[in-house]
């Protein structure tokens, strides 16, 4: 899978960078993901650890201020949002309407949600049903190569 980084008034951070591209071809053999993903890395304040870009297909965003030990949970889940967009489980259109299953389901952007609105959300239920498998999926096969 090729990664390609993007940084917002930051210096580049080739340490992460090598963490994401390795741990991301991992995660490529445990869930189908498409040929290349865009990871922007940008200072997402405190509370916000990364997020998916409604605009531009697979493409994510990581707080900068993520340590590496942090990115493996974090990137596990934006990429399972981005194998939803890539199989158009979750759809994200020009109008700005979210659709889950082909079904229309919100035109509210997830920052204009409260914290509990968010956590609702079909495509955030379906993460949390599958990250913890696919973490450890992953971890096993990192395991295995080690």
């Amino acid at each position: 899978m090729e990664v390609k980084f993007y940084y917002q008034n930051k210096p580049p951070k080739p340490q992460l960078e090598t963490l994401i591209r390795n741990f991301s071809s991992v995660v490529e053999q445990v869930i189908e993901l498409p040929t290349s993903i865009e990871v922007c890395l940008y200072d997402l304040g405190h509370s916000v650890y990364g997020g998916i870009d409604v605009h531009v297909l697979n493409r994510l965003g990581l707080n900068y201020n993520l340590s590496a030990k942090e990115i493996p949970l974090i990137l596990i889940h934006e990429l399972i949002h981005v194998n939803q967009k890539h199989k158009k489980i979750l759809e994200i259109r020009r109008n700005g309407h979210f659709y889950w299953h082909g079904i229309p389901y919100t035109n509210q952007l997830p920052e204009n949600l409260s914290y509990e609105e968010y956590e609702n959300l079909p495509w955030e239920h379906d993460v949390k049903n599958r990250q913890s498998k696919v973490l450890q999926e992953v971890l096993h096969r990192i395991n295995t190569v080690l």
